[in-house]
């Protein structure tokens, strides 16, 4: 195996539990999702509140920020989730909100 084989092959390897850590969060997202946020955005991000509730299929990724402000503070009929939701969680439904819109 030549040299520049090895350094992709190393690569390769390390970026396997990555994907399956990052594969994990999604899961995880998906399971909080469901217990904190479906009932006003949707099973699946499906939200069908005709406009009562934001639709989260509209976050892009660059609005990271502001889902987690909006998460923690509140934002019109959605109550704060400071304190209830751990950073790792809100982290994990970000991650399910990117993998559902993004595939």
């Amino acid at each position: 195996m030549g040299r520049s084989q090895t350094a992709l092959a190393l690569a390769l390897v390390s970026i396997g539990p990555l994907a399956h850590a990052a594969s994990g969060q999604v899961e995880a997202g998906g399971a909080i999702y469901g217990d904190y946020c479906a009932s006003c955005h949707g099973d699946g991000l499906s939200n069908t509140s005709n406009g009562v509730t934001f639709d989260l299929r509209r976050l892009r990724p660059e609005e990271h920020e502001r889902f987690i402000a909006s998460v923690l503070d509140g934002k019109r009929q959605m109550p704060s989730w400071r304190g209830a939701l751990k950073p790792e969680q809100i982290e994990a439904i970000w991650a399910y909100i990117r993998a559902t819109v993004d595939r």
